[in-house]
């Protein structure tokens, strides 16, 4: 099973708005929960989880003209956790954000976020395949809530074996032979991340709402 193309915008549209609402992509962010560090691009790629993020910063940095010297403490500062937020002085954060938002800065960040897609596409692509060993399908809009969760997440390893008949968290597997919204925001709600912070839940969706209206 593939990603039907024709969903693309609506899970970039779901994602933008989950991830960074009507804010900028091109300039720092820092979620403050778990092992996040700075995160930037309409995916949010995170400079202490994400290779791609860390290389993209440094990338930018130096097209805007600045040497190792400068470059080294900031990666120093922003790759790693930052559950204080910002580490950097104002300065600092103008420097970097100022690399970011320049021309070169933000055609790097759009190919960052284009990689990043990419990835949250292939995971939904093992969750439709893990759901086709049970002869069952995931409605559009249900795919919409698995991306947003392995763009959070990464790798939907569990989801997958619930969608392949596992039990989970209690959870009982979707009778099928359709996974809809319900069945999806069952499990992900019976998740830690979402039991911790049920506001969270809300929001992604009110983004998954945000756009159905892309949906084919």
């Amino acid at each position: 099973m593939s990603v039907d193309t024709a969903i693309i915008p609506a899970l970039k549209e779901a994602i933008r708005h989950n991830e960074i609402g009507s804010a900028s992509p091109y300039c720092l962010a820092f979620a403050r929960l778990g092992s996040s560090g700075a995160s930037f691009g309409i995916f949010q790629g995170d400079t202490n989880e994400s290779e791609s993020a860390r290389s993209t910063l440094r990338a930018a940095l130096s097209a805007a003209g600045h040497g190792d010297g400068q470059i080294d403490p900031l990666m120093s500062l922003l790759c790693r956790p930052c559950p204080h937020g910002n580490p950097l002085s104002p300065d600092q954060t103008a420097l970097v954000e100022v690399a970011l938002a320049a021309p070169t800065g933000q055609d790097l960040v759009d190919r960052m976020d284009e990689g990043l897609l990419q990835m949250v596409v292939n995971h939904l692509d093992s969750s439709l395949a893990a759901a086709a060993d049970r002869s069952c399908t995931i409605t559009p809009e249900a795919q919409l809530y698995i991306a947003l969760w392995c763009n959070m997440t990464g790798a939907p390893t569990t989801l997958n074996a619930w969608l392949r008949g596992s039990a989970e968290m209690g959870i009982k597997p979707a009778a099928g032979p359709e996974v809809g919204v319900a069945e999806i925001q069952a499990y992900l709600r019976a998740c830690e991340f979402f039991r911790d912070h049920p506001q969270n839940f809300e929001h992604m969706q009110q983004s998954v709402q945000a756009a159905v209206a892309k949906l084919p």
